[in-house]
């Protein structure tokens, strides 16, 4: 999971792994390891999920945990014009760590704080954005 600090990776996780929401959770300092058990077709499937820190000087870091990567999710703040304008660059850091072409899921977070925020990113905007990058 990956995306610009601050834009919801950590509660993302902690929601897909425990069912939890958790709020005001520390920045990640480097990556966090969780997995979560689905099951797919009849069959159990462990996901290991990468927290990865979302600051400009960890993204070295970020791209090795890259190049193995089956799948990649890509976080935006959806009252964050900055996250939003940095997922192209974001992209691209995936596609330049990457061994092979991996899918790359698109996620718009923290919509309830639309109305609080006001909407700085429409839904709009981001499936244009994530048509543009597929």
């Amino acid at each position: 999971m990956c995306g610009e600090a601050a834009v919801g990776k950590s509660s993302l996780v902690m929601r897909l792994v425990s069912g939890k929401h958790c709020a005001n959770l520390p920045s990640t300092l480097g990556v966090d390891f969780h997995v979560k058990t689905v099951c797919v077709d009849g069959r159990n499937v462990a996901l290991q999920l990468w927290d990865t820190a979302g600051q400009e000087r960890f993204r070295s870091l970020c791209k090795s945990y890259f190049r193995r990567a089956d799948g990649a999710i890509l976080v935006y703040d959806v009252s964050s014009e900055h996250s939003f304008i940095k997922v192209r660059d974001w992209i691209d850091t995936i596609k330049d760590s990457v061994e092979r072409q991996i899918p790359v899921i698109l996620v718009g977070n923290k919509c309830d704080l639309r109305q609080e925020m006001g909407e700085v990113v429409s839904s709009q905007d981001g499936a244009a954005l994530a048509a543009v990058c597929s």
